[in-house]
Formats: C-alpha cells, sequence, structure tokens
C-alpha cells in the first residue's frame, strides 16, 4: 500500500488511509471469529488502535495486509478463546436445526418466494453458517476462515498464524473434514437428500416469534442468488468445494462508518499516539 512508509514517517493523512483500506478486512476476520457484530466491532477498533501504535515495528518482510492480520490473530485468538460460543458443540447446532424442521413439517417451499422471504432465509442460514463456524476450536476456525474465506495462499496464512505450513494444512485439513462431516449430514445446501433448508428454519424462526418479522443483520449486503448457484454445481463439485463456497458466498461486511472517526479522537486525545506523529 502506497501510504505505508508515509503513515510510518507519521503523516496522520497517511495513516488515514491506511486504516481505511485495513477495516474492513478485519472486520470481516474478527467476526468470524467471535460470531457477532458487537464484539467484532469493538475487537476491529482495538485492532486498529494495536496497529497504529505498532507501525514503526512493521518490517515489510510480508505486505502490510499480512501483517496486519498477524497483529488482528494475536488479539482475536485471546478473545476467542475467553468467549462462550455461540453453539457448545456440533451436537448442539444439530439439535436446534432438527426442532426447526419438526416445527416446519407442514411448510412447503415456495419455488418462487417472496423478495421478503428470501431475505430472511438468507439472514437464517447466514447466522446458521457462523453458529457452525464457532463449533469449531479456535485455531481450526482461524486456519479454515484464512484459507477458506479471506483465501490467503498456505505461506501467508502460515504466517499470520504464527506455525509452519505444515501444521497450517493440518488445521485446515481438519476443519474442513469436521465442517464436510456434519453439513453433509445436515445442510440442503451441501446434501439434497437432507430435509432442512434456509426457508424452513427461517419460517421455524418466525412462528417462535409470533409472525414478526426476522431482523436483518447478516443479510445486509452479498449475492442472495448463491443457494441457487451451489444447488446448479451439486453434481459438479465435491461436497468439500461446495462447503468453502458455503462460507465464501457471504455478504462483504465492512466495519461500522463511525469506527475511524473515534480512532481520530483518540488520535487526537492520546499524548502516547500522538507523540511524534505530524500531518
Amino acid at each position: 500500500m502506497e501510504y505505508v512508509d508515509a503513515a510510518i514517517a507519521g503523516n496522520v493523512d497517511a495513516l488515514e488511509h491506511l486504516l481505511i483500506a485495513l477495516k474492513d478486512p478485519l472486520f470481516r476476520l474478527a467476526l468470524r471469529m467471535l460470531g457477532n457484530f458487537a464484539d467484532a466491532e469493538d475487537a476491529t477498533q482495538e485492532v486498529l488502535i494495536k496497529i497504529t501504535t505498532a507501525l514503526s515495528a512493521f518490517e515489510r518482510r510480508s505486505s502490510i495486509r499480512t501483517w496486519a492480520y498477524r497483529v488482528a490473530v494475536n488479539h482475536l485468538r485471546d478473545l476467542a478463546s475467553r468467549r462462550a460460543p455461540t453453539f457448545e458443540s456440533f451436537d448442539a447446532v444439530a439439535e436446534q436445526l432438527e426442532k426447526g424442521i419438526a416445527a416446519t413439517a407442514d411448510f412447503a417451499i415456495a419455488s418462487h418466494p417472496d423478495p421478503v422471504s428470501e431475505l430472511e432465509a438468507r439472514e437464517v442460514g447466514l447466522h446458521c453458517m457462523q453458529g457452525i463456524l464457532m463449533c469449531l476450536d479456535v485455531d481450526e476456525r482461524l486456519a479454515f476462515v484464512l484459507s477458506e474465506v479471506l483465501d490467503l495462499d498456505t505461506a501467508n496464512a502460515a504466517k499470520v498464524a504464527n506455525i509452519s505450513a505444515v501444521a497450517y494444512r493440518q488445521r485446515v485439513s481438519r476443519a474442513r473434514r469436521r465442517l464436510e462431516a456434519f453439513m453433509g449430514a445436515h445442510c440442503g445446501l451441501i446434501n439434497a437428500d437432507v430435509p432442512c433448508s434456509c426457508a424452513r428454519q427461517a419460517q421455524a424462526l418466525r412462528r417462535a416469534r409470533n409472525g414478526k418479522p426476522i431482523p436483518i443483520k447478516f443479510a445486509r449486503g452479498g449475492d442472495p442468488a448463491v443457494a441457487d448457484e451451489i444447488q446448479q454445481a451439486r453434481v459438479e463439485i465435491s461436497r468439500l468445494q461446495r462447503v468453502a463456497l458455503v462460507f465464501r458466498a457471504s455478504p462483504e461486511w465492512s466495519a461500522p462508518d463511525g469506527m475511524l472517526s473515534r480512532i481520530h479522537e483518540l488520535l487526537k486525545s492520546s499524548p502516547l499516539l500522538t507523540n511524534g506523529w505530524r500531518q
């Protein structure tokens, strides 16, 4: 990134450009590791502050984004290990999905759903995918996210995770196998013989809410046609590849707009951060 040298030299405008370029990918990483938007927002802000204060230590042995991911991972791994997961286990997720199927035994999935129903189904599906991801242990989750969601190559991902390339590949492989086994048995996107679907689970949630609309958070943005793409590709690609496709199809979530303004205020008010920086 062209602003790195100027930011290291103390140019606040360059620093702002650098933080803007980093905040969204770091937010997506934090969301995948922590499981909810509020925690991800707080963690991203903390990571950006750490990047700001540690920028002079960047030695250019990797790209600035790879270095920033490593700063983030060191922070997020600790946070994730101290937080309770969305679900306790794959068994807990399976039980929840079975309840949804049982509650909608009379539900007929429309071939052409209305836009609201389609959006709610996508919301429930994305929330479900995040819950499934949270069933992996922290290291497996990190390896899978770096590989299958952020699409880092093995060498850079291993650097970010601070492990050898061999160990990283082993973690990714374990995560893939666990996700494929669970989703192959429980997810209709992956296995056509499974009765569970995002539309069915959305209907179950609607009924549990006494008909009240489902709040939309995960499904803001993105391509709602991913389910159709997966269905069309079912014959052509392996089940394991379908699992990766489901997770890669998430929206390009963005960090909240107010995040940088709060960081700017901190930069202005803290002698520690402003010492040595100039316009």
